[in-house]
């Protein structure tokens, strides 16, 4: 049963295709509530994107093309958490781009401490030989 408002306009009752509308068109700003901050506070703004680009990938018509409950809430987590989460697509390039590093056999970079390692063994601690 499809959301609907039958006081708003003919083009508009259905919420969902109103929704993907915005979204699409970047008019977020006119679905949003405005006490939330979404003109005037950039991290907001920013949380309220994602959160519709990920209501974007909800109302998609496929269900193949739809997020699970468990990926929706691994999302919004993310989004909750740092203020940004990343899409299939983008997680997807950084798992491929740390299995070419791991397929190639490309060693990690040292870490800081390595080096301190490094130097430190080659004097004795307490300066004697």
């Amino acid at each position: 049963m499809p959301a609907v408002d039958i006081s708003r306009r003919r083009h508009e009752i259905n919420l969902s295709n109103m929704a993907i509308k915005k979204i699409q068109s970047g008019a977020l700003h006119e679905i949003v509530d405005t006490t939330l901050g979404f003109e005037t506070d950039f991290k907001v703004r920013k949380m309220i994107s994602d959160v519709a680009e990920l209501a974007f990938q909800c109302l998609q018509s496929s269900k193949d093309v739809r997020p699970s409950m468990a990926e929706v809430l691994d999302m919004l987590e993310d989004i909750r958490s740092d203020g940004s989460y990343k899409s299939k697509h983008e997680v997807q390039e950084d798992i491929s781009e740390d299995d070419d590093a791991l397929l190639k056999n490309v060693p990690p970079p040292p870490s800081p401490h390595s080096h301190l390692v490094t130097i430190s063994n080659s004097t004795p601690p307490n300066g004697s030989q």
